[in-house]
């Protein structure tokens, strides 16, 4: 028990991260934005940065940088994509539960 909180503590201090993989983020975020705008968009490019545990809140917070497209009845609408989302699992797969 000791082993696993002295490797949880050098893990924070040490800026140790984990969080979703590219496509587990790219999935979270076209859910998210799902929500928000009533269609699922698709990107490219998405850049997902490394994540960090989120200080205050569960999960972690990644940078993400890219292009949503939604295609509304036929025409393709781009939206820049930069912010800092803060993802977390939620019945089993990562989800977005904040945004910085």
């Amino acid at each position: 028990m000791k082993r696993i909180s002295i490797s949880a503590a050098v893990c924070l201090l040490a800026g140790c991260s984990e969080g979703p993989s590219e496509s587990e983020a790219r999935d979270a975020l076209a859910r998210f934005y799902e929500q928000q705008a009533a269609r699922r968009p698709t990107f490219d490019p998405l850049n997902v940065g490394k994540c960090q545990a989120a200080e205050g809140s569960p999960g972690y917070a990644c940078a993400a940088q890219g292009q949503a497209a939604f295609n509304p009845g036929g025409r393709v609408q781009r939206e820049l994509l930069t912010g800092t989302f803060v993802f977390d699992r939620v019945g089993g797969r990562w989800t977005i539960v904040g945004m910085r």
